[in-house]
């Protein structure tokens, strides 16, 4: 244990003494934070999502339709159903809802007024939309509800004096998880590079400067050197994800839609596993060159198939599929499940998936690691 411990101690005065790699250890959470920020604040991420809407029945329920629906995401008004069909398909709007003519009649009457929804997409982008038609419509309902126990124009003045604020706080709270999806999503991403640069690279520079060698000379056994390299790494993605989920809900007050604690915990887990993997491509690869290649293409490719990078969103179905094999995407889909509000038993899965792959890549890492006779031996 002391071994360990010196080990960790050793690794710490390194890195203290390296001020690049302190700044860069600080630097791309605030970069990758800053730079999401000025992407969805000039894009109106709030409102990246536009509806056309025709309002068949243009009576006073409708129009309260579309005004409470437009405080939600954008809408566009369009004439028919035909000019909404073509923006549909031109890709100016998202999907288009369709208020039939008989709208305010069946609402006076408590009967059910069917809406038509269309769109080319789907996934979490469409179900947003749906949630919010049903929201809207249901505030409708209340209305006509109090509108029975009293009168219409009662009704609808009441709804008119009553604040907005209520309405926006869905759009910017809906903004806000999807930022913090594609921030951790870079994240992670990063954290990848940087168990490389904390763990195997370490490794990988002592043995090309024959410092490894000299190493084995002390009491130190090759055991604790890797222990003790493998935690200083995990400790240094320990750091780096509690400073990046500061930032985010102190600093900059991005709603992340679940616990900060939950949230540490989902990327110290992936830090432990991207260590691991790390380690592994570093003692198996039979030079610098060869380790540092693998290690971009596997990081880099994983990242962009499990939806760090690109939303899952508007990926074709077989590569949301092939997108399962990748630990990125079982973090991924464990914070957007916690958004959701489910419960934690409902990530369990997630978690037993991040244990089976940090298992697999510490395996083979300590395989490595035993196979290997001449380990010191390194171009």
């Amino acid at each position: 244990m002391k071994a360990i411990l010196w080990i960790i101690r050793e690794r710490f005065v390194i890195w203290r003494h390296h001020p690049l790699q302190v700044l860069f250890l600080l630097g791309v959470p605030v970069l990758s934070i800053v730079m999401y920020l000025f992407i969805y604040n000039n894009s109106g991420a709030a409102n990246t999502l536009t509806v056309g809407i025709v309002d068949r029945d243009q009576s006073a329920y409708s129009q309260q339709f579309v005004t409470n629906f437009d405080k939600r995401m954008t809408v566009k008004k369009m004439t028919s159903v035909k000019a909404a069909d073509e923006a549909l398909a031109d890709q100016e709007i998202t999907a288009n809802i369709v208020i039939p003519e008989d709208f305010a009649t069946k609402i006076r009457a408590g009967e059910l007024a069917p809406l038509t929804l269309r769109s080319f997409q789907q996934g979490e982008a469409i179900d947003g939309i749906k949630d919010t038609a049903k929201n809207t419509y249901n505030e409708v309902l209340a209305v006509a509800k109090f509108a029975r126990n009293s009168n219409e124009k009662v009704a609808f003045d009441y709804v008119k004096t009553t604040t907005p604020l209520e309405f926006k706080r869905f759009a910017t709270d809906d903004a806000s998880k999807a930022m913090s999806i594609q921030i951790l999503g870079f994240m992670l991403m990063m954290l990848l590079y940087q168990s490389g640069n904390f763990g195997a690279n370490s490794i990988q520079n002592e043995r090309r400067n024959k410092i490894y060698q000299r190493m084995l000379t002390t009491p130190v056994p090759r055991g604790a050197y890797f222990a003790g390299t493998a935690i200083f790494a995990f400790l240094a993605m320990l750091f780096e994800v509690i400073f990046t989920v500061v930032l985010m809900t102190v600093v900059f007050h991005i709603d992340i839609g679940l616990a900060a604690l939950q949230l540490s915990g989902l990327l110290a887990s992936f830090g432990l596993v991207g260590v691991a993997w790390s380690i592994a491509i570093g003692v198996n690869s039979p030079s610098t060159l060869v380790a540092s290649g693998i290690q971009n293409i596997l990081f880099t490719i994983t990242s962009l198939l499990s939806g760090a990078l690109i939303p899952s969103e508007i990926m074709p179905e077989f590569m949301t599929k092939i997108a399962r094999l990748t630990p990125q995407f079982w973090v991924l889909d464990a914070i957007r499940q916690l958004q959701a509000r489910a419960d934690f038993t409902a990530i369990l899965l997630n978690l037993a998936v991040l244990a089976a792959f940090g298992l697999l890549f510490f395996g083979i890492a300590i395989y490595g690691l035993m196979s290997k006779q001449k380990i010191g031996v390194f171009d």
